[in-house]
């Protein structure tokens, strides 16, 4: 009996064992872009998805440098099955009254003139829908709930942003990681000492712009600015409260590792980025310095050729970003790189949506965008 009972537990602690030993798998989430409304395009994403993430995979694992420093040496691994987040078909009722307008046009319209003006509806439209908050809202709600799914599942995140796609993993990013200090955001108000001083001695943890929004302690003015959103005494209440709406809102600590955007056209319509007058250009500032300390990463991995594809930023290293932003940092693993140096080798038309049909040459640039980023950043610190 006791000779069985031995080897029970013998047993038991050797399975828990192997269970420890377990890497965890990372879950690359791939985002559509514009002009995905219909079925055929929306099997085209789906198809390009499911022949890209294998060669991403290789890629990966392929590479030394992303084995120590984003796998951890096995602690991590890649989940073999992609997952795909798709608005596409959030907009379909507005399309559908582009093409009765369409078919109007097309009664009196030159036959080029009217493919020039059907391709450019069809990817702005997209474009131009999801980059309003009323509607970027919705599709950033369904997001979270996603990546909610895989951070219970233990699965942290990498997103992949294509085309508009790269709107979304921006956005999300934004307003949904917690890297606002509530005491440092009240005091750049104009609200009283007193509501001040009673911020400070109740102090809230870090939180997101959404939770703000969410729990109407804060509103988008119409400048673009972010303002208190209630009088100071329902603030007050509602402040206490803050942690809570932090819980339901905000990405969790390791939800999140990191993003790649490409064939991106993000600076285009977000011009803000980079826009020193931009009343909002201090909250990506505090979003840097949130990524750069919390070891995630931001990628953009353009094709040379891709008309449609801008890089993110000027590559700069850590002590430059820094003094750029003024703001103090303390560097972990975090970095944003931009590699737009790859041909596609295909036509300016075709190379926009080329990157799911090169999935080995993409695959190997942005693995080479990885090491690139991380060395800029973590090699000179000092």
């Amino acid at each position: 009996m006791k000779k069985s009972l031995i080897i029970c537990l013998i047993l038991l602690l050797i399975s828990s064992a192997s269970y420890a030993m377990q890497p965890k798998e990372i879950q690359f989430v791939y985002i559509n872009g514009s002009n995905n409304n219909d079925k055929k395009m929306k099997n085209w994403f789906y198809d390009g998805m499911n022949k890209l993430h294998p060669k991403m995979s290789e890629a990966f694992f392929a590479s030394p440098f992303i084995q120590e420093n984003l796998l951890k040496k096995g602690k991590y691994t890649i989940a073999k099955d992609p997952e795909a987040f798709f608005w596409g078909d959030k907009s379909n009722e507005e399309i559908q009254t582009i093409n009765s307008d369409l078919k109007i046009t097309k009664m009196f319209s030159p036959k080029i003139a009217q493919t020039v003006r059907t391709l450019l509806a069809y990817f702005l439209h997209d474009a131009i829908w999801v980059s309003h908050y009323r509607n970027m809202h919705p599709v950033l709600e369904d997001l979270h709930s996603q990546v909610m799914l895989d951070y219970k599942a233990e699965k942290p995140v990498i997103l992949f942003g294509y085309s508009a796609g790269a709107f979304v993993s921006y956005e999300y990013m934004f307003n949904k990681l917690p890297y606002i200090d509530i005491s440092d955001y009240y005091e750049h108000t104009n609200l009283s000492d007193d509501f001040k001083e009673f911020v400070k001695e109740n102090k809230q943890n870090n939180t997101c712009i959404d939770a703000l929004i969410q729990s109407g302690l804060a509103v988008y003015s119409a400048e673009g600015k972010l303002v208190p959103g209630m009088d100071l005494a329902n603030a007050k209440q509602t402040y206490l409260k803050l942690n809570d709406y932090t819980c339901e809102t905000c990405v969790p600590d390791g939800a999140l590792m990191g993003i790649v955007n490409f064939a991106s056209p993000l600076v285009l319509f977000y011009s803000d980025i980079s826009n020193p007058n931009y009343s909002l250009t201090y909250y990506n500032k505090l979003l840097y310095k949130y990524l750069l300390e919390n070891g995630m990463f931001w990628l953009t991995v353009n094709y040379a050729d891709d008309p449609l594809g801008y890089p993110t930023t000027r590559n700069i290293s850590y002590k430059d970003l820094k003094d750029k932003v003024d703001i103090e940092i303390l560097p972990s693993e975090g970095f944003l790189y931009s590699k737009s140096d790859i041909k596609s080798r295909r036509t300016f038309i075709g190379a926009h949506t080329s990157y799911w049909a090169t999935g080995k040459k993409f695959s190997q640039a942005v693995a080479e965008a990885y090491e690139e980023g991380y060395k800029l950043y973590n090699d000179n610190k000092l």
